[in-house]
């Protein structure tokens, strides 16, 4: 008897408790925190923009066209694009790049040249603005209408080959 006495007591208040304004608050604050962590937004802070040119070389043998990324001792990256196609000595290959977070978006801008000057197929470029942390790096050439993207840790010694398609 007695138990069945605090088996009452027990439902009766467990049952209250969904009765209470306490209770409707704190379940509107909870739905409240779970709307607004699905409705937060995925950037990481604001857009830099930075330009670079690039150095433009001969390297005297045919390539496919393909980044490399070395990581320098200082923490700067070191890029060089191989395979470039129609350049001449007189044009300039630069990059605009555009950094939100950890995401690195590069797009190739180019420039020919005269057509009787001497050929280039490399340009390469000093990214100083990366600290020591793993990123996302997406390279877009729309000229010639490639692409390569990898993720990639500014660690010293670090260094990555990627291929274009």
């Amino acid at each position: 008897m007695l138990l069945n006495l605090f088996y009452c007591y027990f439902s009766f208040v467990l049952l209250s408790v969904f009765q209470t304004v306490e209770f409707y608050v704190i379940a509107a604050v909870i739905a409240a925190a779970v709307v607004a962590y699905s409705a937060k937004s995925g950037h990481y802070g604001p857009a830099r923009q930075i330009l670079i040119p690039g150095v433009i070389t001969e390297s005297g043998r045919k390539v496919s066209p393909m980044i490399e990324l070395i990581c320098n001792d200082d923490g700067s990256v070191l890029l060089r694009r191989y395979g470039i196609d129609g350049v001449t000595i007189s044009g300039a290959v630069s990059l605009a790049i555009t950094v939100i977070g950890f995401d690195v978006k590069i797009k190739e801008r180019i420039v020919e040249g005269k057509p009787e000057d001497e050929a280039i197929d490399t340009a390469t470029f000093i990214l100083d603005f990366m600290g020591n942390e793993r990123y996302f790096i997406s390279y877009t050439s729309e000229t010639a209408g490639l692409f390569a993207a990898t993720a990639f840790k500014n660690r010293p010694g670090n260094h990555i080959v990627k291929s274009m398609q």
